[in-house]
């Protein structure tokens, strides 16, 4: 019997305490595309994705070349010829996990970025909420509905421009 009095009290008091509760959204990905660092970050892979291409290219000639000189194999002897085919396939298989490592590499890079930037994003939207006194914030495109919920993206903006944003520099 008290367990069900206990309960009720409880019920009561989240009912009560819900009716205070104050809303907010933001739209994270244009708070995301806003944020000075990201443009730094995306400048950063970009510099990345052309070293590493740059270092495949090189990978590429190699392969290139080698398929040149079995092309012109006329001058090669059966048993040259052959080491020079697996040669070649030698470096066709490198270099394809080269790539191969080189995309999953990017990839990492870009997530270890992006969720970085992310971080320090949800501090700066924690504390614009703390200040107006929001109880709970969402991601607008995320939220399907949210009544008399407060938009804070335009708050948030108003921080990046202030410099009140880390901009990210790594």
């Amino acid at each position: 019997m008290r367990w069900i009095a206990l309960s009720c009290c409880l019920l009561a008091a989240s009912t009560v305490s819900a009716k205070d509760l104050r809303i907010a959204v933001v739209d994270m990905q244009k708070l995301f595309n806003s944020y000075p660092g990201t443009q730094k970050a995306k400048d950063k892979l970009k510099d990345l994705e052309q070293k590493k291409m740059s270092d495949l290219q090189d990978m590429a000639e190699e392969v290139k070349d080698l398929k040149g000189d079995l092309s012109d194999s006329s001058v090669l002897s059966a048993k040259e010829r052959a080491e020079k085919q697996k040669e070649l396939q030698d470096k066709e298989a490198t270099l394809e996990q080269a790539q191969n490592d080189a995309q999953k590499s990017l990839m990492n890079q870009e997530s270890e970025m992006t969720q970085d930037i992310v971080d320090k994003i949800k501090v700066i939207v924690a504390g614009v909420a703390k200040d107006k006194g929001i109880d709970l914030v969402l991601d607008q495109d995320k939220t399907v509905y949210a009544k008399d919920a407060v938009d804070l993206t335009d708050d948030i903006l108003k921080t990046f421009g202030n410099g009140n944003s880390d901009s990210g520099s790594k």
